[in-house]
C-alpha cells in the first residue's frame, strides 16, 4: 500500500460558538466554547489516517480497508505532547515532527455561527519556524502521495513539492491560505485543491457570482498544475483535468460545524489517490467525506472513518433511489 506524507501545520484550536459572526467593529457574546486540536497539516494527516484504516485507538481501522502509512512532517512547541499523543492514537506517524526550542505550538482562534459557517484567525507559532532542513530526505516513491498547504513558510512548501516531484511522488497542494505560488512550484503539482476564494486569489480574479461566471473563469484559468479540484462547500466540487470539467454535487446535510471540512476533503482525496483510484472517483469520495464531517462538532473530532463514509454513501444512494422511484 502506498504511503501518504503530509508536510504542514499543527495548531491548538480555540472555538467560540456564536449566533452570528461579528461584523467589523462589533462585539458579540459567545454561547459556548471549546478547545481542540487542529492545523491544516495535522487535520489532513488525521483525515487520511482514519480513512486509510491506520488508526489504533478509539477511531480504529476497518479490515475492509487495508491500512496505509500516514506520516506528518511539522514543527511544534514543547507544549505539544498531548497533541502528538492524539495524532499517534489516530495512526499518524509523528517521527518527523520536530520541536521548537522557545516557541509555542500554533494557535487558531475560530468563531462558528449557528449555520456552521466560520472565521479563523491564526497565530502560526512554531509552524513559522519549520525549515527546509527539517524535511525528511525521502518523501516517498512512485505511487506515494505528498500533501502540502499554505500554513507553513512558502520556501518549505516549495522545497517539499520539488523534492517529492523528483522522487516520483504524486503531489497535492492545498493553497490555504492562498498566496502567490510561483509557476516553478505549481508546474510540479499533480493536483491543486483550492476553495473558490483561494482559486480567485491565485488567479487575481473576483469571486464569480454565478455558475456561468465560474465556468468562464475555469475555462480561462492558466494555472500550470496537472489537475485542479475546486471545493465549493455545500455545492460539492469541480474537477478540471485532461478529460474536461466535471461538477460533483454534495449530498444535502444539516451542517453543525464546517471547521475542518476542507481538510477532510483533502485527506480523503489523498487516501483515494494512494489507493490508485482515478481523480474523479477520488473527488466523489472526498465530497462524501467532507459532507459527513460537517454533521459533527470540531475538526479532527468529526472526521469520519472509511466505514463511516461507506455507510453514508449507501444512505445517499438509497435516498437518491427513493427520490427517483417517487417521480
Amino acid at each position: 500500500m502506498a504511503s501518504i506524507t503530509v508536510v504542514g501545520s499543527v495548531n491548538r484550536d480555540v472555538v467560540l460558538q456564536v449566533r452570528g459572526l461579528p461584523r467589523p467593529g462589533e462585539t458579540v457574546h459567545a454561547v459556548g466554547s471549546r478547545e481542540g486540536l487542529g492545523g491544516k497539516g495535522a487535520n489532513q494527516a488525521v483525515a487520511a489516517a482514519r480513512l486509510g484504516g491506520g488508526a489504533g485507538g478509539a477511531h480504529g481501522g476497518h479490515s475492509a480497508h487495508k491500512a496505509h502509512r500516514v506520516r506528518l512532517a511539522a514543527k511544534v512547541g514543547a507544549d505539544a505532547q498531548d497533541i502528538l499523543a492524539s495524532l499517534e492514537k489516530d495512526g499518524v506517524d509523528t517521527r518527523w515532527v520536530v520541536t521548537a526550542d522557545r516557541t509555542r505550538t500554533g494557535l487558531a482562534l475560530i468563531t462558528v455561527d449557528e449555520a456552521g459557517e466560520n472565521t479563523i484567525v491564526l497565530d502560526g507559532g512554531a509552524n513559522q519556524e519549520l525549515t527546509v532542513a527539517d524535511l525528511p530526505p525521502e518523501l516517498g516513491t512512485s505511487g506515494d502521495v505528498l500533501m502540502v498547504q499554505g500554513e507553513i513558510p512558502p520556501e518549505v512548501t516549495g522545497a517539499a513539492v520539488a523534492r517529492a516531484a523528483a522522487q516520483g511522488v504524486t503531489v497535492i497542494l492545498n493553497p490555504a491560505p492562498a498566496y502567490a505560488f510561483g509557476d516553478d512550484v505549481l508546474k510540479r503539482v499533480d493536483v491543486l485543491v483550492p476553495n473558490l476564494g483561494e482559486l480567485c486569489t491565485l488567479l487575481g480574479a473576483p469571486v464569480p457570482a454565478t455558475r456561468g461566471e465560474l465556468e468562464d473563469l475555469l475555462a480561462a484559468q492558466v494555472l500550470p498544475a496537472g489537475a485542479l479540484v475546486v471545493t465549493l462547500g455545500a455545492d460539492g466540487a469541480i474537477v478540471v483535468d485532461s478529460q474536461g470539467t466535471t461538477h460533483i454535487p454534495a449530498p444535502r446535510v444539516t451542517a453543525v460545524d464546517t471547521v475542518g471540512a476542507g481538510d477532510t476533503f483533502c485527506g480523503a482525496l489523498a487516501d483515494s489517490l494512494a489507493r490508485g483510484r482515478p481523480l474523479r472517483t477520488a473527488a466523489e469520495r472526498a465530497v462524501l467525506a467532507a459532507a459527513l464531517s460537517v454533521t459533527g462538532v470540531g475538526a479532527q473530532s468529526a472526521m469520519p472513518t472509511a466505514a463511516d463514509v461507506d455507510r453514508f454513501a449507501q444512505q445517499v444512494d438509497q435516498f437518491a433511489q427513493q427520490q427517483e422511484n417517487t417521480r
